[in-house]
């Protein structure tokens, strides 16, 4: 059993959930590789379908995640962000699949202060899944998660600057699912806020600035707005 993570787009397509601040390639690529970093610390097996901004035709995407998966017992995660005049995150799940660990990603979504619109099927006039990376695709527990709305305020302050709470969000989903024991890492993948010093931010956690600037090579006190620190 392991997780294949494929980060949205990539390369010549920004994806449609994009905005001012930033490009849903980019944004899905951030979430998946914190998803991959956080498996391999549980101990679950994981891979990346893309590990930097590559382009990747359908053709290409689908034979990368079916040469990592031969078996359809594996989980397929795909994030995105959405577009379109919105708010809150949708689960698809294929309709090989159950329901039973979309439902789990959403609730613990929820819980860190997403809304959810929908957890749901979407089927071709065929009755086979209407997503190519659903229906071409090995596993069963295939799920495309779209983390919110790029044109909505509220979603985008919340994937500007919570984005690794909600990719925590779907970690421990999964290895509640798999029966996993979870744990919180050791280290907290924090994004400056507006407003945020070092000062603020070693009170937050109990640290001290120049742990902080140690950890994360800084050479002065300057921070700004969605700068990524790691915290330990």
């Amino acid at each position: 059993m392991q997780i294949i993570i494929d980060p949205g787009h990539g390369g010549f397509d920004p994806g449609g959930g994009s905005n001012n601040f930033f490009k849903e390639k980019d944004l899905n690529l951030l979430i998946s590789k914190y998803q991959n970093a956080r498996f391999k610390e549980l101990g679950i097996n994981s891979n990346l379908v893309r590990d930097k901004d590559e382009t990747l035709t359908p053709k290409a995407r689908i034979n990368r995640i079916n040469s990592f998966s031969p078996t359809s017992s594996d989980i397929l995660i795909s994030n995105h962000i959405n577009n379109g005049g919105d708010i809150g995150g949708e689960i698809i799940y294929s309709v090989r699949g159950s329901k039973d660990l979309p439902n789990l990603i959403a609730n613990n979504l929820k819980t860190n202060g997403l809304k959810i619109r929908n957890v749901y099927q979407r089927k071709n006039r065929l009755g086979k899944d209407f997503y190519f990376i659903q229906r071409d695709t090995t596993p069963s527990n295939s799920i495309i998660i779209e983390y919110g709305f790029a044109d909505n305020e509220i979603d985008t302050n919340r994937l500007r600057f919570e984005w690794p709470n909600l990719a925590e969000s779907v970690v421990k989903s999964i290895a509640s699912y798999l029966n996993v024991p979870y744990t919180k890492s050791d280290t907290i993948t924090y994004v400056v806020k507006p407003n945020d010093s070092l000062y603020s931010i070693a009170n937050k956690f109990n640290t001290t600035i120049e742990k902080i600037k140690e950890n994360n090579n800084l050479n002065s006190n300057e921070i700004y707005p969605e700068d990524i620190l790691y915290i330990n």
